[in-house]
């Protein structure tokens, strides 16, 4: 139930701060820091088939491509786990390594599946205005929204 909850959340939040924002402002992804949270506190054989259900659902709702979002967070997911071996979740530096390397292992897979799609829209040298005012601001608010979880779940990442 709890997982519903925190998916049902994140998307009506996402949709209500990119409507908040607009066309001329890129939003923060809040999906993809609710997949974060969600992967780090189950195993890796339900947090992958996890990401990727919630990017196809994010495809789906958002009438994209499918698969754009569902290997973007797939990549996101597996990024954690393996920089979750390396660094700390519970501490602020860990985070930030954890956060901004699953973020550019989501727009990795997110490119690969738009090169593979052969979309022309999707260069990364074009994206630049969108990837990093999105990431700046994901980072921004990922250990305001960490902490909220942690708290209102009591629940001590892996």
């Amino acid at each position: 139930m709890r997982i519903i909850l925190i998916i049902i959340l994140a998307f009506l939040l996402q949709g209500f701060v990119s409507g908040l924002l607009g066309d001329s402002f890129v939003p923060p992804d809040l999906i993809y820091l609710a997949t974060l949270l969600l992967v780090a506190s189950v195993s890796p054989y339900v947090g992958l088939p996890l990401a990727f259900t919630l990017g196809l659902l994010q495809d789906l709702l958002s009438a994209g491509y499918p698969g754009l979002h569902a290997v973007g967070l797939l990549f996101a997911a597996y990024a954690y786990y393996r920089l979750s071996r390396l660094v700390h979740w519970n501490e602020l530096a860990g985070q930030a390594v954890i956060l901004g390397g699953s973020f550019v292992a989501k727009w990795v897979g997110i490119l690969l599946v738009a090169f593979w799609l052969r979309l022309g829209n999707f260069n990364p040298l074009t994206l630049w205005s969108v990837i990093l005012p999105e990431m700046l601001l994901t980072l921004l608010i990922a250990p305001i929204v960490i902490q909220l979880y942690q708290q209102r779940y009591a629940i001590r990442s892996k």
